[in-house]
């Protein structure tokens, strides 16, 4: 990937490493795209709060912009989502979560970011259980943008395989989208991805 930001990957690589390492049923989430590469942490919420459900999500992506293949963008977030049983079919169990994210942008020279509200849905076959598909959806509207921001999106599918019970790897599609203040629309990323996911 071009114009790759080594201490980018090396501190947030790091950073997943150090929230994951002390406690268990962390997952380890790492993708690359065209021009793009995610790094991401997710676990119990009960890690951080006093509380029985609920997971932690923190993570960035960094990579060309989509729409202007000669700059860069850095997107980092954090967030937690209230989870649970999204209900269930013959055949299939979905689980899902709903929360928010405070989002920042770094892209073209303006900074900004958002409180995003959203969540995942995960379905799961159960006559073929090692099959995971996901989707996900954040949105942070004009009122809660901050900074050159005014508004975000991202939202991405993906399907995924266990090798392992506790590693799976899996293609995917995300697209982020951001609101220039005073200016256009601009798409940071629009493709498609490869991944693992590994539990810890």
């Amino acid at each position: 990937m071009a114009g790759l930001n080594v201490r980018f990957l090396a501190g947030l690589g790091l950073a997943c490493l150090l929230a994951s390492a002390p406690a268990r049923a962390e997952v380890f989430d790492a993708a690359i795209g065209e021009d793009s590469l995610r790094l991401g942490v997710n676990g119990p919420l009960s890690r951080l709060f006093a509380v029985d459900k609920g997971e932690y999500d923190v993570g960035g992506v960094y990579g060309d912009i989509e729409d202007f293949d000669s700059e860069h963008f850095l997107s980092l977030h954090a967030g937690a989502t209230l989870t649970g049983d999204a209900g269930a079919t013959d055949g299939a169990k979905f689980s899902g979560g709903l929360g928010a994210r405070l989002q920042y942008v770094n892209a073209d020279h303006e900074n900004g970011g958002a409180l995003a509200l959203g969540g995942n849905l995960r379905l799961k076959l159960l006559n073929a259980d090692r099959l995971r598909f996901n989707a996900n959806l954040w949105y942070g509207p004009d009122p809660a943008s901050f900074g050159d921001i005014d508004e975000f999106i991202e939202y991405g599918v993906s399907i995924g395989y266990e090798l392992l019970r506790d590693a799976e790897i899996y293609i995917g599609y995300r697209k982020i989208e951001v609101g220039i203040d005073g200016g256009p629309d601009v798409d940071l990323e629009d493709g498609a991805h490869i991944g693992i996911r590994l539990e810890f």
